[in-house]
């Protein structure tokens, strides 16, 4: 990491933590990201930021859906023609996601696409973490944002964004975490888990419109 860098960094950290007043620059500046129509403000703006300026990118979400796929479809067609690497991974907890967004996705040459089955043993899966590294630094969003197009353009959502080298002691383990759930026995790629969740997320839509109509 150069002197320069590292010096932005700490002044990025000045101006967040100790000083708002301080003058440094956003690039190296962790921030609160957040959605808020009034002041024009999207989660999804910082996202697509960071996707465009990245070098590879790991995302590990809850739940993903095709209006959230929709809305960042553009800037992950770009990267996929750059030749931009990522890693995504959901889950069928409470079998949100939804089939055609993870068939999407797992059209794009670029992205390795996995999904974390959970049982009794392991509990839920309830990560919203977006990860990107630009050469030496990793630029991390975690809070409360799913891919979902309500989550990153309308709800109310906290999300916090961290500026770190990676020998950054918060970065090393929020690597690590992502690592070992990508590397974890319950996490399988596209192809081993899409057949066995299409029918399990359609069986669910049933059983919600069976309750719906007894309303």
């Amino acid at each position: 990491m150069g002197d320069i860098k590292s010096e932005e960094l700490v002044m990025g950290l000045t101006t967040a933590f100790i000083d708002g007043s301080n003058n440094s620059n956003l690039a190296y500046r962790p921030e609160f990201i957040y959605n808020d129509y009034k002041q024009g403000k999207k989660v999804l703006v910082s996202l697509e930021q960071e996707l465009k300026r990245c070098d590879e990118f790991f995302i590990s979400v809850a739940f993903i859906t095709d209006s959230g796929f929709e809305s960042l479809s553009m800037i992950l067609k770009e990267l996929e023609q750059k030749g931009i690497p990522g890693k995504i991974l959901t889950t069928d907890y409470l079998t949100f996601s939804q089939p055609k967004a993870l068939d999407r996705l797992a059209q794009l040459k670029n992205i390795e696409l996995k999904m974390f089955r959970t049982n009794s043993e392991v509990g839920g899966f309830h990560t919203k973490g977006y990860i990107f590294r630009e050469d030496e630094l990793y630029r991390i969003i975690i809070g409360s944002s799913n891919m979902t197009s309500k989550a990153i353009t309308e709800n109310r959502e906290w999300n916090t964004k961290i500026v770190s080298t990676e020998q950054g002691e918060v970065a090393q383990e929020i690597l690590n975490e992502f690592k070992n759930l990508w590397m974890s026995p319950n996490s399988q790629y596209y192809e081993e888990f899409i057949e066995d969740y299409k029918e399990q997320y359609l069986q669910n839509q049933i059983i919600k419109k069976q309750q719906k109509n007894k309303l």
